[in-house]
């Protein structure tokens, strides 16, 4: 089988999880994806091996990749560094800011030796801003993008890490697109990545407030309450929100006037379809405790179940509550082939999440777990850099890989 990115080489010197899940994308579309770890490995794997349970999970970044081990704090393994990127397509990293450029390996000098290579950064606050120095991992880029104060949450940690995550998506992305651009001028270019912008990106309710600039009042007005509170304080919107049923919480949307109708007769309250409190969007949101507490009564000696199978038949939006455990078992996930495993050498199956990017001519694949520490040394380093095995013990011996 051809896959869509087959033939782009990519040098992942990346670690924790941004870097991770941009070149997981691109391996799981075919791409040759090398991971470069110093001779140790790198952090998150050292934190997985400690963790009972969780060594595994690894292969949920790295599945698809061949590993190498190579010490860029060793003036022989920086050398050796800046003749395996002539090989690639693509240099990932998401180091301390700096970091390359203090070990002569930067953007400016691996341009110059490789003019058509696309170097992808992925930091906290971005290259030439006045944050760039400042190293930042998920938390830090959800704080500083104003998410937590979006989701109503600025005293605890996020429980999802889209930061990197999601960051991590978007340089995919733009790892593409210089590639396409390549095409036309022959040239690679920097792919500057900034988990602060990807998430500011996101965050609708700041990208609102700045719209309704000086309109707050008339805006407070016409909603009977705060824009800011609608979607995350337990008096928000009642059309758009989990409510708790006799088993657990499902979340419901019925947002259009048809939706409203069709709840009222559902919950058998035919009357609210002509209450005038109720008549369009605004005055359900004016009027929101009275419709909460309706839906509230309604849902909560049934079970999810039930509401679902109800809901679902009428064409309302709905969804179950699902914990960690249970999303596991979501049968829609497994319908997709979003629940699945990689098999290692030995035949053990190793838990990790489908290819989310579905293509129907040319989909992509998980060809293997995430690679053991240095796992393809002789493989990568033998054949693109003519090292032979001695040398290679040699180089091991003196703590170059």
């Amino acid at each position: 089988m051809r896959y869509p990115l087959e033939g782009i080489k990519v040098l992942d010197l990346s670690q924790f999880l941004s870097g991770p899940r941009c070149t997981q994308l691109l391996a799981d579309l075919g791409a040759e994806v090398v991971k470069l770890e110093g001779p140790a490995g790198e952090t998150m794997r050292l934190w997985m091996k400690l963790i009972p349970g969780q060594e595994k999970s690894f292969s949920n970044w790295h599945r698809s990749k061949q590993g190498v081990t190579l010490n860029l704090k060793h003036p022989e393994g920086v050398s050796l560094f800046k003749k395996l990127v002539l090989h690639f397509d693509v240099l990932v990293e998401n180091l301390a800011p700096g970091a390359l450029e203090e070990m002569g390996a930067g953007w400016e000098v691996l341009h110059r030796l490789h003019p058509g290579l696309v170097y992808c950064s992925i930091s906290g606050f971005g290259r030439n801003a006045p944050l760039s120095h400042r190293p930042a991992f998920d938390l830090i880029a959800q704080a500083t993008a104003g998410i937590m104060a979006a989701q109503n949450a600025v005293s605890r940690s996020p429980g999802v890490f889209f930061g990197d995550l999601v960051s991590g998506a978007y340089a995919a992305v733009g790892i593409l697109a210089a590639l396409r651009w390549r095409e036309f001028s022959g040239e690679g270019q920097l792919v500057d990545i900034s988990m602060q912008d990807v998430m500011y990106f996101h965050n609708f309710r700041s990208l609102q407030a700045r719209s309704a600039k000086g309109e707050e009042s008339a805006l407070a007005a016409a909603l009977g309450g705060s824009f800011n509170d609608l979607f995350t304080s337990e008096e928000g919107l009642p059309f758009w929100r989990p409510y708790p049923a006799r088993d657990g919480y499902i979340a419901v949307v019925f947002l259009t006037d048809k939706q409203w109708k069709t709840m009222a007769d559902l919950i058998g309250r035919p009357e609210l379809k002509d209450d005038p409190r109720f008549s369009n969007f605004v005055t359900r949101v004016k009027n929101r405790e009275v419709v909460r507490k309706v839906l509230a009564d309604w849902m909560k000696p049934k079970s999810v179940r039930e509401i679902e199978a109800l809901l679902d038949k009428n064409k309302i939006p709905c969804g179950v509550v699902l914990s960690c455990d249970e999303v596991n078992e979501d049968r829609n996930l497994m319908a997709r082939n979003m629940i699945t495993f990689v098999e290692d050498d030995a035949g053990e199956k190793i838990p990790t999440p489908g290819i989310p990017i579905r293509l129907t001519a040319s989909p992509g694949a998980l060809r293997s777990p995430a690679p053991r520490l240095g796992e393809h040394n002789s493989e990568v380093l033998g054949k693109l850099l003519g090292l032979s095995e001695d040398e290679l013990q040699q180089l091991k011996a003196k703590g170059v890989v």
